[in-house]
This record gives C-alpha cells, sequence and structure tokens, in this order.
C-alpha cells in the first residue's frame, strides 16, 4: 500500500467535513426558508387568503427593500455610498467562502465553485420541480427561467433606483 503522508489525509479530512457541512447546511436553509415564507406571508398577507397577490408582494418587496437599505447604511444618512456597496459585497463575499471554501484557503477553487453550482442546481430543482420527478422538464425549465428573468428585472430596477437617489442627492 502506497504511503499516505499526513498533508494528504488532513487535506481529504477537511474536504470531506467541508462538504458535509455544506450539505448539512442545505437541509438547514430550506427549512430556514419555508419558515421564513411562513413568516413573510402572515406579516403581508392583508386579506388573509393565505396568498400574497400582488399589492401584497409589492408591499413585502418595499418592505424588504427598505430592510436592505437600512442594514447596509451603516452611517444612517438614507444613502448607500460606494464604500457601503463595497463593504456589503465584501459581507456577501465572506458568507459564501464561509459556506463553500472547504478547503479554507480564503477563495473558491474550481471545485468548490462546482459544489456553490450544484447547490444552487438543486435548490431551483427543488422550487420548480412541479411534478415532484427530481428532474426540470421543459416546462418546469421555462417556469425556472422565467422565474430568474423577473429577479433580474427586479435587481436592476433596484440598482437604477439607488442610482436615482443617489444623483439626487
Amino acid at each position: 500500500m502506497k504511503n499516505i503522508s499526513k498533508t494528504t489525509i488532513a487535506g481529504l479530512t477537511a474536504a470531506i467535513l467541508g462538504l458535509s457541512m455544506s450539505f448539512s447546511s442545505f437541509a438547514d436553509d430550506e427549512s430556514d426558508r419555508k419558515a421564513k415564507r411562513a413568516e413573510i406571508r402572515a406579516q403581508f398577507d392583508a386579506d388573509g387568503d393565505g396568498e400574497l397577490n400582488d399589492t401584497e408582494r409589492q408591499a413585502a418587496r418595499e418592505a424588504f427593500k427598505a430592510k436592505r437599505k437600512e442594514r447596509i447604511d451603516t452611517d444612517g444618512n438614507g444613502e448607500i455610498s460606494d464604500a457601503e456597496r463595497t463593504a456589503a459585497k465584501e459581507t456577501r463575499r465572506a458568507k459564501m467562502l464561509e459556506k463553500f471554501d472547504a478547503d479554507g484557503d480564503g477563495q473558491l477553487n474550481d471545485a468548490e465553485k462546482q459544489a456553490a453550482k450544484a447547490k444552487y442546481r438543486k435548490k431551483m430543482a427543488k422550487r420548480f420541480d412541479a411534478d415532484g420527478d427530481g428532474e426540470l422538464n421543459e416546462a418546469e425549465r421555462n417556469a425556472a427561467k422565467e422565474a430568474r428573468e423577473k429577479h433580474r428585472e427586479r435587481r436592476q430596477e433596484h440598482r437604477q433606483d439607488n442610482s436615482q437617489d443617489e444623483s439626487n442627492t
């Protein structure tokens, strides 16, 4: 049998532990997401029908937009500066590293990026797999694509709103 170095064993152990932690955090993420959805529904479902209509959904978006702005606006002046935006990006980057940097080197290598993408794909498949067969058929893929496009549009609108807010000051 080949002589395996302690460094190799330590590296493999760290990788296995990192992957197992990311898989266990996926379960936590899913239950957290369901609880968060129920909380949002309870808070913004004004007509009490158990679902958010367009008006209720818009109210929720506006509330989250205000909350996000408040969280990022660390100097409390009501505007998000470039420095605050950069700090928020760094915070998101640190969270990604915390979740997926299995080898602890402070950056995502190809395998870690693939693990992040796989987690995202699995999350999207679970969200849009209407027939529950574990695969996305063409209609389900189209629904996912449409949702992704709507999300991008909202994100772009948000960026434009922030740009207009900044130019008005």
